[in-house]
């Protein structure tokens, strides 16, 4: 291999070519390695990060750790088997993430794990059927308003992320 007058080795093209390939594939794992620990370390895509009711009589009985009642808080109704809801569930938790950084105010209730008796639920929302995905707003802990399909919900988890939404003002 030639050398030039200072002593550095010349390279040819294939010499040249392979370091390119290695530095482009270390690069990519790279990548895919931080976006791995990213996607791991982010709490908020997951549903057990977030408070579930167990019963259908606790939706507009909420406490929090001191056994105060809560006053604003929206409950998330969605089911295991609920391809609308697995659609949305990203940009759900995120915004959801949002909110309860400024205070606890969003809740989960899974009609597929739910116990007890829903027609109190069932009344108070107007509905022959729980329909998921489904947002239950709570004010002042007395019902609000009903949320029903994916684009209701997310637009109004995003209304009230944002500090839009009238009734939590």
């Amino acid at each position: 291999m030639a050398t030039y007058k200072k002593g550095f080795k010349k390279q040819n093209s294939e010499m040249l070519l392979l370091k390119t390939i290695v530095a482009i594939i270390l690069a990519v794992v790279a990548m895919v390695m931080i976006a791995f620990i990213y996607d791991s370390v982010t709490k908020w895509k997951n549903y057990n990060n977030y408070t579930d009711i167990g019963k259908y009589e606790d939706v507009f009985n909420l406490k929090d750790e001191e056994e105060q009642a809560i006053g604003n808080y929206v409950v998330y109704v969605y089911s295991d088997t609920c391809e609308a809801c697995a659609t949305i569930r990203n940009d759900l938790l995120r915004l959801a993430n949002r909110m309860n950084k400024q205070s606890e105010v969003f809740f989960l209730l899974n009609t597929s794990k739910a116990t007890g008796e829903s027609d109190d639920l069932l009344e108070t929302i107007e509905r022959t059927q729980i329909l998921t995905p489904m947002l239950i707003v709570v004010v002042d802990g007395e019902f609000e308003e009903v949320f029903v399909s994916s684009t209701n919900v997310l637009n109004a988890i995003e209304s009230i992320e944002k500090g839009t939404y009238e009734p939590f003002n």
